[in-house]
């Protein structure tokens, strides 16, 4: 009878230990890509803040244009592998590293990169004929750094899995060092703007070494190998692909939108102030970046409630203080940059709707509930494009920020009643 009541006190046990041992791994990998993104963040922040004290607002609208094309072509590229990576292998992610899958994805993401170069570089040239006097070869200079991203972001993929975050911490704080270097150098003197956008490809290759040091120490160990082949790898690819194309979409268009109605000098300063939004979604972007293999192993709906509690408390402190400071934050870059308070004012009420609705999609990815998503990309590619189309005209940077914070709430409006309709069940696989 006590052997009994030993093996049955030992079964209690090891749940509570394996779920007290994944809290404290999920603590500290979320502090590490906090802190990481605070000072990676923040060291970019100060850096765009420097230009914008050094250069004109044209220029900043030019690297605005840069960044955001650089941004869509990371997504072609990409093609929504970085979920699926995860999701088939955290859940025999302790066993060891699934190389098969690894150099599939790999494989794949290199090929697209090769697309979304090409179609970047055509949608620049077609867009915009004067792009602050850079030449051809600077602006397919600074795209190749989709090539080390690409790369970079599948080496992300399996230390997510394997909850090893901390080498990407580290690899993405290197990564904005090495372009705060760049920014010190064009501010005095011995660089000029050209010679900046040209440091981008050479950050990106040192975040992929550092990377490629961190897994290294594990490579040897050989894990469960995921049955998917290319054709399954690419269904489910593609359908968070269409995903990631609302985020960025809807996140990033409006700069288009604004550059072409507006001018780049309003981009410019529509630039700094989702600047200062941006900063605010990396405080819980390793939160969630941490979370999402547990989501997967873990069936809890409680777990689930607990991130969404404690994540909003959390990211009500930041919003609260940008907003009551965003006069002497904007003024302090320079006088006319005031201009972007009311759409930062936006920005910041976003933030929160921001938590919820990625932790929201997390989930569903986890339990492969994709199509909800892809159906409200598909609501919300419409919708954002409409209200940029029939507000930016008149408010300019504040009618695009209002449009940004107006699908934030219709994707809540739609996620949060899905899911209490329909519960969380946990890791499915498609």
């Amino acid at each position: 009878m006590a052997e009994v009541q030993e093996e049955i006190t030992a079964a209690i046990g090891r749940p509570n230990d394996s779920h007290r041992h994944s809290t404290r791994r999920l603590i500290s990998n979320s502090v590490a890509m906090a802190l990481a993104n605070v000072a990676g963040r923040g060291l970019g922040y100060v850096s765009l803040l420097l230009l914008a004290r050094h250069v004109s607002a044209h220029y900043i609208g030019v690297y605005a244009i840069l960044l955001t094309t650089s941004m869509l072509a990371e997504l072609v590229s990409n093609l929504g592998l970085d979920k699926v990576v995860v999701r088939e292998m955290a859940p025999s992610a302790h066993s060891g590293y699934d190389r098969k899958l690894f150099w599939l994805a790999l494989g794949t993401r290199l090929c697209m990169a090769v697309v979304s170069f090409a179609a970047a570089f055509a949608l620049l040239r077609l867009l915009f004929k004067d792009l602050g006097g850079l030449d051809e070869w600077t602006i397919a200079v600074y795209l190749s750094v989709i090539f080390p991203t690409v790369a970079s972001r599948n080496c992300e993929a399996l230390l997510t899995a394997h909850e090893r975050l901390r080498p990407i911490a580290w690899s993405q704080a290197f990564e904005r060092i090495v372009m705060f270097g760049a920014v010190l150098l064009l501010i005095n003197g011995h660089l000029s703007f050209a010679g900046f956008i040209c440091f981008a490809p050479i950050a990106g290759l040192g975040r992929l070494s550092v990377l490629i040091s961190g897994m290294a120490a594990g490579w040897s160990s050989v894990g469960e190998q995921s049955p998917l082949g290319v054709n399954e790898l690419l269904r489910q690819s593609i359908q968070l692909f269409s995903v990631e194309v609302l985020a960025l979409v809807y996140f990033r268009s409006d700069v288009f939108f604004i550059a072409r109605i507006q001018g780049l000098s309003s981009a410019g300063v529509y630039q700094i102030a989702y600047k200062m939004f941006d900063c605010c979604i990396s405080l819980f972007s390793g939160l969630l970046q941490a979370a999402f293999p547990l989501l997967i192993r873990n069936r809890s709906r409680r777990y689930l409630g607990q991130l969404l509690i404690y994540g909003l408390i959390a990211v009500s402190v930041p919003v609260a203080i940008v907003i009551v400071l965003r006069y002497p934050l904007l003024e302090f870059i320079q006088p006319g940059y005031s201009a972007g308070a009311t759409s930062l004012v936006w920005l910041m009420l976003t933030a929160p709707l921001v938590y919820v609705n990625s932790t929201l999609s997390n989930a569903a990815i986890a339990a492969g509930k994709v199509k909800i998503l892809i159906v409200l990309a598909i609501v919300l590619i419409g919708s954002n494009v409409g209200l940029n189309i029939a507000l930016i005209p008149r408010w300019s940077i504040n009618g695009a920020a209002f449009a940004t914070f107006a699908c934030e709430a219709l994707s809540s409006l739609i996620l949060v009643p899905a899911f209490l309709l329909t519960g969380y069940v946990g890791a499915k696989r498609p």
